[in-house]
């Protein structure tokens, strides 16, 4: 039998096994956090002009979102209508194996570099120290969420909840005379250059680039705040209306 406090008592020794800086750091994010929420700085209030965003890719062993894991991370902040290049960040995570040739032929972290990446821990550390509370963003963002959600249990023992913006909703949303469906055929709607797919820091400047446009039209129908766009969001998932 299941107990219903399983998941708890697993984090907390996780949490225990963690090295102290690492415990540090976390509890920093924490304080961080709370006092955000004391200032009333909450990400979803900011005005969309203003707010940050981190446009985010993970790139994985495998299509699962409940079992593969998390090879590589990219992310590019979005603020002041603006792509932040100086704000960027990128990840390699280091596996104790490497993943499948038809995977590696996909993202191109080959085995080598698999095995010399950036241990999870460290990697998904610095990843939430960049977020920093920030909206994440990306493309059919249940699989980025549910990896990230996952991922940080077993490796860091905390169950933190990232806000995600998933393009694959709003976009529809913001422009619904248009038949796109992937994030190519957006790039390709507005003109965006070519670029490397499944590579995580290219397909997180291509969210990011996405994410301009749809500020942009969102703010011509009035729309004001990041939590309107999240409330946008909420409404096409309602309405099963998410490409």
């Amino acid at each position: 039998m299941r107990l219903p406090f399983g998941g708890s008592l697993a984090r907390r020794r996780i949490r225990r096994a963690l090295q102290p800086d690492v415990r540090a750091r976390l509890a920093a994010l924490k304080v961080r956090a709370r006092q955000r929420a004391r200032e009333d700085r909450h990400p979803t209030t900011g005005l969309l002009s203003l707010a940050r965003f981190a446009s985010v890719d993970l790139e994985t062993t495998g299509p699962n979102m409940h079992e593969d894991r998390i090879i590589s991370i990219g992310g590019v902040a979005v603020s002041g209508r603006a792509l932040l290049h100086a704000d960027a960040f990128e990840v390699v995570v280091r596996q104790d194996r490497e993943s499948a040739v038809d995977n590696i032929l996909i993202h191109q972290i080959g085995g080598q570099e698999q095995r010399g990446g950036v241990e999870p821990v460290a990697a998904l550390l610095a990843f939430l120290e960049y977020l920093d509370g920030s909206i994440a963003v990306a493309f059919r963002a249940e699989f980025d969420a549910t990896v990230l959600k996952r991922e940080l249990h077993e490796c860091l023992g905390i169950r933190v909840r990232v806000r995600f913006l998933d393009l694959a909703a709003i976009l529809p949303a913001l422009y619904p005379d248009t038949p796109n469906d992937t994030l190519d055929d957006w790039a390709q709607h507005f003109n965006l250059p070519p670029i490397g797919r499944h590579h995580a820091i290219a397909d997180a400047y291509a969210g990011g680039q996405l994410l301009l446009h749809a500020i942009e039209q969102a703010q011509r129908l009035g729309l004001v705040t990041a939590g309107d766009l999240l409330e946008l969001q909420r409404a096409q998932r309602w309405l099963g209306r998410r490409r």
